[in-house]
């Protein structure tokens, strides 16, 4: 039997020292890899979900904030909303799955044509029920639909 001094000794921990700090290191750089990796999935789901919804939740949202801003409206013909203001008339209106807005100054004819793209939306559609309550609603890219209930200010006008 050999005995071991005091030189083979410090190799020894030195080398048990240094596969240790290895080990350490390879266990610290497993974890970060998992860790973004399950980030990196989260961020995905998270990304093509905010995608899906965005569309038709902001339109349904953008048109009922519009409605509650302006003075009054109507609901002219399936799902045209004409909004007025002081000095001018705006449109809002729904063709080929893309929502547009146009402003008209006051006394002049509103047509739902040459307006402004302001969201994409498919199957976008108002309805208008009895005492001034209208739905507002869209479908996101994924199929959800959205749906706001708002009821129109005071002082209605016809069209």
């Amino acid at each position: 039997m050999r005995k071991m001094n005091k030189a083979d000794s410090k190799r020894f921990s030195d080398t048990i020292s240094a596969a240790g700090s290895m080990t350490l290191f390879l266990l610290f750089a497993v974890c970060c890899l998992i860790i973004i990796a399950v980030a990196a999935s989260a961020y995905e789901r998270i990304s093509v979900n905010y995608e899906d919804t965005f569309n038709g939740a902001a339109a349904v949202r953008y048109v009922t904030n519009k409605l509650r801003a302006c003075d009054s409206a109507a609901v002219a013909g399936g799902d045209v909303i004409v909004l007025f203001d002081e000095g001018y008339k705006t449109i809002i209106y729904e063709r080929d799955g893309v929502i547009y807005e146009r402003l008209f100054p006051d006394g002049s004819e509103v047509v739902p044509d040459g307006g402004e793209a302001v969201f994409r939306a498919e199957g976008y559609s108002v309805k208008e029920y009895g005492s001034g309550l209208i739905s507002i609603s869209a479908e996101g890219d994924g199929g959800r639909v959205f749906k706001a209930y708002c009821r129109l200010p005071e002082g209605r006008r016809s069209v």
